[in-house]
């Protein structure tokens, strides 16, 4: 499922079996976030140099509901509610990778150079991007105690909610 603000995450969402480790712990679900990013670009001579330029991007922000679990002993709305937030964190980070990657540009003196070199630049910032993600989906958790702490949580909300609509402040 794509994130969207009109399409909140239902409990329905998450069809896959918990694993055994989850049901032994404190868990009550996870989700599988799913962010892929394919672009396609082009170089272009100009003047001694060749330019290499985004010429389509393509990025996507996702729940998979085949890797999504949860213990239906143990959902409740206030679990849902942290389960959106992070989709919802992702989202910020899908933001940023579309702010980020489709002005990027490379040159180089030949027209594969300035590809290659795009290429790399678009892995590096898209890789870098992923990673402040999963970092921030990481702290998310740590400082709300996966949702346990509510004053905590409501601070995140707010700042996720601050992040969708300015991804460049996201940590």
């Amino acid at each position: 499922m794509l994130w969207s603000a009109d399409r909140p995450l239902t409990w329905g969402d998450f069809d896959a079996v918990a694993p055994a480790w989850a049901e032994q712990g404190n868990w009550v679900a996870s989700p599988d976030l799913v962010m892929n990013w394919t672009a396609s670009y082009a170089a272009k001579r100009s003047g001694s140099v060749y330019i290499a330029a985004v010429t389509s991007l393509t990025i996507t922000c996702a729940v998979d509901s085949s890797g999504s679990w949860a213990i239906a002993s143990r959902v409740t709305a206030g679990a849902l509610h942290h389960e959106q937030l992070h989709f919802d964190l992702y989202e910020v980070y899908h933001r940023l990778l579309e702010m980020s990657l489709r002005p990027l540009t490379a040159q180089a003196a030949t027209g594969q150079g300035a590809n290659q070199a795009l290429d790399n630049l678009l892995v590096t910032t898209g890789n870098a991007i992923l990673a402040r993600a999963q970092a921030a989906e990481l702290q998310f958790d740590k400082d709300s105690a996966n949702g346990t702490n509510l004053a905590a949580q409501a601070t995140w909300e707010a700042r996720i909610a601050s992040y969708l609509e300015n991804p460049a402040a996201a940590p």
